[in-house]
Parts: C-alpha cells; structure tokens; sequence
C-alpha cells in the first residue's frame, strides 16, 4: 500500500495541526488536503488544499474523499458518535479510500475504564473500533488509530499545582509533536500498521510520568517551588459511579444531563489518577508499545519537560 494523498478531517485542531505540521517536513511526498465544514475559520498553511463538507451528507462526504489514498480523521465533539461517524467510514469505502486513520489519539478505547462510560458523552468509539475491525477483516478498507494518551503538553500547570490522589501513580502521557511524528511515520510506512491500534509510550521509562515527578522537574526547571493542593479522587470516583448506575438504570433522562456531565468530567479525572483496583490499571502492565515500529524515540521526563517549555512558554 502506497499513501500520496491525505485527508484531514479537523486540520485546525490540536492534532490535525501536529500531524499537518510533520507531513509538510517531507515537502511534496504528500498531497495534503485540509477537510472542514462550511462555517470553519481554517486558514491552511500553503500547500494545502482547503475542501468543505456538510458531514451530515453521504454525498458531499464521498465527494472529497474520491482519489484520497488516506482519511485521518481528528474531529472532536459530535462527529464522534457512532452515526456521524459511521457515515464519515462509508463515504470514505465508497470513495476507494485505501486506509481510515481513528480519531482515538488520547487513550486506549479497549479499557473497561472507558468502556464503561456512556456513549452519549464520550462518543461511540468502542462501536466504531469494531466497526473498522470488520471492514478491515472483508478487504474493504485498512484502518488504523494511535493511542498515546493525554497530550502531555496540556498538562503542564501554572505555579499552583492540583495533585489528585496521591500524585504517584504512574502516567502514560505523550507530547504532542510525538502524536504528529508517529502519525507521519505511520502515513510514510502504511504496510507495518493496518488493521491495529499503534501504543505510544515514548518517556522512559514509564514508572519515571507522575504528578509527583513531573512536579519536582518542573520546579527544577524553572527554579520555584510550587504551592499544592490535593484533590479526593476516592470521593470523585465513588460519586461519579453512583451517578454513572443512576444514569444505567433510567435511562437517559433530560433533567439528569447536567449531572452526569459532571459525573463523566470526574470518571475522566479518574481514568488518569484513580489508584483502585477497578478500573484496568492491572492492563497497563502488559501494555506492548509500539514506539520503535513508528519511529518514535524515547526521551526522559526531564527532557520532555524541557520542551515543552520552550515550545510553550514559561507561563503556558
């Protein structure tokens, strides 16, 4: 499989634009095509080409994806459940599209942590996974996702830092330029990745990402000590599990919207920090990375720190 022409759904994003930005370090290798709805304010870089869909629309959808060899898909929000989306991987089979990229990027979909949590507010991309599963096992469409999980660049605090839990437990969290450095690599090598999820854990060694360390190398770093304040991610985790078997078991009430909004916020809290035994951490210790596969080097916290620093600013 050959890749020359790549659509991106959501080019202005945080992702799209990471991915944009390694793919136009290979020059003409690759004809970029920046994909948005008609109310968009994206202003691609030049060469991009810029096209604007109506996503709700099969035919506008099949439309701009004809002669794409790739659709990397980095819209958020809505588009995310499993009927837009669905319509999106159609269109994209109708067009001839050889490979569908997931918009999975920040964490693995296959945990029972997230599997847990209801579509209406995380979106259906458990559903979409198997979806993409059964196309790629008839021949009538590769696929592929990357899962590194929160963007570590998003993550560094101002000098007051919020510690959840006990701030030691081990983080798997990735810089955004790797995302867009693994994305590229992956576009650059189709045939090592379809039909798989590719895991990023690119700071070693992993045991090394905690609030606690990346607390104590930020101080460091920029020679301060911080003020802290610790948050009860026990109580948040209970509270939100109760609201979440409310939910399951009336339905989907309006009045009840507001609340489990809060409720997702906080099993999203704890899908990073929660420290108990039922929420598949014991996963994580037969996770296979697949950092080498895609070209992505390890780094120490410290150095990962560092750039982000100087890529965002001491005030970011």
């Amino acid at each position: 499989m050959e890749l020359k022409t790549i659509a991106i759904l959501g080019p202005g994003g945080n992702v799209g634009n990471a991915i944009i930005t390694e793919l136009l370090k290979d020059g003409p290798r690759f004809t970029i095509t920046g994909i948005t709805r008609s109310t968009s304010t994206y202003k691609p870089p030049p060469p991009i080409t810029h096209r604007t869909v109506d996503y709700t629309s099969f035919s506008s959808l099949q439309d701009a994806f004809r002669n794409q060899d790739a659709v990397v898909n980095c819209i958020t929000g809505g588009a995310t459940h499993y009927e837009p989306s669905k319509l999106i991987i159609d269109a994209a089979v109708a067009a001839g599209v050889k490979l569908f990229f997931a918009n999975e990027f920040v964490g693995e979909i296959t945990h029972e942590a997230f599997r847990r949590l209801p579509e209406a507010f995380v979106g259906g991309k458990c559903r979409i996974r198997e979806y993409l599963e059964g196309l790629g096992k008839e021949g009538k469409m590769a696929w592929t996702s990357l899962n590194g999980g929160p963007f570590f660049d998003m993550y560094i605090p101002n000098r007051h830092a919020r510690i959840y839990g006990s701030g030691n437990q081990p983080l798997h969290w990735t810089p955004l330029p790797t995302m867009g450095l693994a994305a590229r690599n992956m576009l650059r090598n189709p045939n090592a990745i379809p039909n798989r999820p590719i895991l990023l854990d690119p700071i070693s060694p992993p045991s090394t990402v905690t609030q606690s360390t990346l607390l104590r190398t930020l101080e460091k770093l920029l020679d301060t000590t911080f003020t802290v304040s610790h948050v009860d991610v026990d109580k948040i985790h209970r509270n939100a599990l109760i609201v979440l078997e409310k939910w399951k078991a009336g339905g989907e009430p309006e009045e009840g919207k507001a609340q489990m909004g809060k409720a997702m916020k906080g099993l999203g809290v704890c899908n990073q920090f929660y420290e108990g035994d039922d929420d598949g951490r014991a996963e994580d210790l037969e996770r296979t990375v697949d950092n080498e596969l895609v070209g992505v080097k390890t780094m120490h916290l410290e150095d990962a720190v560092r750039d982000a620093l100087e890529r965002y600013g001491i005030d970011c």
